[in-house]
């Protein structure tokens, strides 16, 4: 009997053929967004007799989940779960499974380049030569050799970018909750590395220790000069606190890859992308085969690490 699949997606479409030689052993459904929202409810409702999930960044709460009784599995696309209620599968015997490593270099280089489109103030440039002023002298930049590199995640994303900060003669640290080797970068506790870098790199995933790990009282032991730089989910750092910080000048700056810009469009000294640091031709390609990898193995009854049972944040607290 084929298992029936449920494709929600709301961002990056997905080629639907891609699927095509499961056919035998699947029969899909697939819901993505291509210029109009879909709604998640109605998707539930008419698929609600589906045996597998597989989905980007859609809050799959408890009130959705009760109403598929056949649900044995959901596939994140993404390396981020939060947005699953783990709690509802633990319960019910749902497996989780994420999409790991496919960003591969792509997020690490972003977060450089978001570092260096902030120090040498690019976007500032970018936009006084446009408006025909190329005699600028009011944005002058700021030197990276020598300066001090934090980076808080030092798994493979933080210690690729280690990797590339390496060929700016910059000292580099990372605080990780296990040890990890490196030739790049020296381990230090969380306070030393905020209190001592001149540019704090925020690579490390969501859960419940690094909730708000940027707030108010871990900005004021921050150097006035500091640049944050975030490639990391957007409730790693408490938004409100980050945009106060800036707005009374109590930290250099930031530049981030945020799903929710809205609260930094009108702070200074801020570079945002838009959830973007990951996309790039290769690693779209490299999750797509990924997930699918997943789901083949799934299908196949391999054995696989499920996150069902693993530490994460209940879904009621996130926006993201």
């Amino acid at each position: 009997m084929k298992k029936k699949c449920l494709i929600l997606n709301d961002r990056e479409p997905i080629p639907e053929n891609h699927l095509d030689d499961l056919r035998e052993q699947l029969e899909v459904a697939w819901y993505q967004k291509t210029g109009s929202a879909f709604s998640l409810s109605e998707a539930i409702k008419t698929h609600a007799d589906s045996h597998i999930i597989i989905t980007t960044y859609m809050n799959l709460t408890a009130e959705y989940l009760q109403q598929m009784p056949n649900l044995e599995a959901i596939i994140a696309t993404t390396i981020s779960t939060h947005f699953i209620d783990s709690e509802y599968c633990r319960q019910h015997g749902i497996q989780i499974f994420n999409t790991e490593n496919y960003t591969g270099s792509s997020v690490a280089e972003h977060a450089v380049a978001l570092m260096m489109s902030a120090m040498r103030k690019i976007p500032d440039l970018n936009r006084e030569v446009r408006q025909g002023n190329t005699d600028c002298f009011d944005y002058p930049g700021t030197e990276l050799a020598g300066k001090t590199a934090g980076i808080i995640g030092f798994g493979n994303i933080g210690s690729y970018v280690a990797r590339l900060l390496s060929g700016f003669n910059m000292e580099l640290q990372y605080y990780n909750r296990s040890p990890r080797q490196s030739s790049f970068a020296k381990s230090v506790s969380l306070d030393t590395l905020l209190e001592t870098s001149d540019v704090i790199f925020l690579t490390t995933p969501l859960n419940h220790d690094s909730h708000h790990m940027i707030n108010a009282d871990t900005l004021k032991r921050m150097k006035s000069t500091a640049l944050i730089v975030n490639t990391s989910p957007d409730d790693v750092m408490d938004m409100m606190a980050v945009r106060d910080a800036l707005n009374r000048g109590e930290i250099g700056g930031v530049a981030l890859d945020l799903l929710v810009v809205d609260f930094f469009l009108e702070t200074p000294n801020t570079v945002l992308s838009c959830r973007r640091a990951w996309y790039t031709k290769e690693c779209f390609l490299r999750r797509i085969n990924q997930w699918k990898d997943t789901l083949r193995n799934y299908l196949s009854g391999e054995k696989q690490k499920t996150l069902t049972d693993l530490d994460f944040v209940p879904i009621k607290n996130y926006s993201q």
